[in-house]
């Protein structure tokens, strides 16, 4: 793929937490994907930015609405990732820049029947915090912490068809990949280099995590990733979209919230509960009068639990929607409009 397609113009991707479980589930030739029932209330812009030039190379950030993740080297339509940013698995709520090596590429656009293999590390060392409660505090503050996670990361190009979204439609290679992460987390007191890695709560020391993307015949751009879970079910799936379908933000929600979609509504509505602690929720439906019309409870276990509730006995009209936890403090209270075809 040549990396300027993606500096000149501007992207847009949302991501639907409560996917049809059929819909990439075929692979092989002449295969039609259809994913025009994929629904998400937001979507974030994704950009290359050029940030500079050094030893006849150019380097870029890929940028996800305001938040940089990737730093890239680009040569031609060769295009190279050197540098990630992730969340720090030690003190959460902060991010941390590692090092690849070798390179990874991001664009891999093989025939059917192709495979890809990345086998690197990535790494990155940082002064511990004097200032942050982390995940788990040693006895004595070390002057460092180091973080190194192995990857081995294959791609196998196994369908080829047709790939229907809500805004276009395209031919597309269906690539089936299989991502296996072990970390390891080491502390230094002077020249002493310790590994930590049990002693810290909430680490899984090895993670395997499964994928399906499609991606463009013509322009070997990612169209869809679908992330699965370990009986190859869509736990999401993330899509191309269009600011004037899907509403744009400019990064993701990370305070409590709700999110109602479609908005205005028929019947089905989907309501994605963002960043709540695990527990027990109460969603609560009111006329516009304030009358009590439908009441959920809801057991909350990720950071983007997802529900679809029939409103078609409603009337049409304006509706609140509030959320409450299990003390019955309101977190959040909205508006639905729910219209009639």
């Amino acid at each position: 793929m040549n990396w300027t397609m993606l500096a000149e113009d501007t992207l847009y991707y949302a991501k639907d937490y409560l996917p049809d479980h059929r819909v990439v589930s075929m692979s092989g030739p002449a295969q039609v994907w259809d994913l025009r029932t994929l629904k998400a209330p937001y979507a974030l812009s994704r950009r290359i930015i050029q940030s500079g030039e050094r030893e006849g190379k150019t380097y870029a950030n890929l940028v996800n609405g305001k938040q940089t993740d990737m730093i890239m080297r680009l040569t031609g339509k060769l295009t190279e990732v050197i540098q990630v940013i992730e969340d720090n698995p030690v003190c959460e709520g902060s991010r941390l820049t590692y090092s690849l090596s070798p390179a990874y590429k991001p664009y891999f656009n093989g025939v059917m029947g192709e495979s890809y293999t990345y086998k690197g590390k990535m790494t990155s060392v940082f002064a511990w915090p004097r200032n942050m409660t982390c995940n788990w505090t040693p006895p004595s503050l070390p002057d460092s912490c180091r973080i190194t996670i192995t990857i081995a990361e294959e791609t196998v190009v196994d369908g080829q068809g047709s790939l229907y979204l809500p805004i276009e439609v395209q031919q597309v290679n269906r690539h089936k990949v299989s991502v296996k992460r072990a970390i390891r987390i080491e502390t230094r007191t002077g020249m002493l280099w310790r590994d930590i890695t049990t002693l810290v709560p909430g680490i899984r020391l090895i993670t395997t995590e499964s994928y399906i993307r499609f991606v463009s015949v013509t322009t070997g751009l990612q169209l869809v990733e679908t992330e699965l879970d370990d009986a190859d079910v869509p736990l999401s799936i993330e899509f191309k979209t269009h600011p004037m379908v899907t509403r744009v933000f400019t990064e993701e929600p990370t305070k409590a919230d709700v999110f109602a979609y479609p908005n205005p509504s028929y019947d089905v509505v989907r309501f994605q509960l963002s960043d709540l602690n695990q527990g027990k929720y109460v969603l609560k439906i009111f006329n516009i009068l304030g009358v009590l019309m439908k009441e959920i409870d809801i057991d909350v276990d990720n950071r983007r639990e997802t529900i679809a509730v029939d409103l078609s006995e409603l009337q049409r009209g304006t509706y609140l929607y509030r959320l409450q936890d299990k003390f019955g403090r309101t977190i959040r209270t909205k508006r639905i409009v729910l219209i009639r075809s």
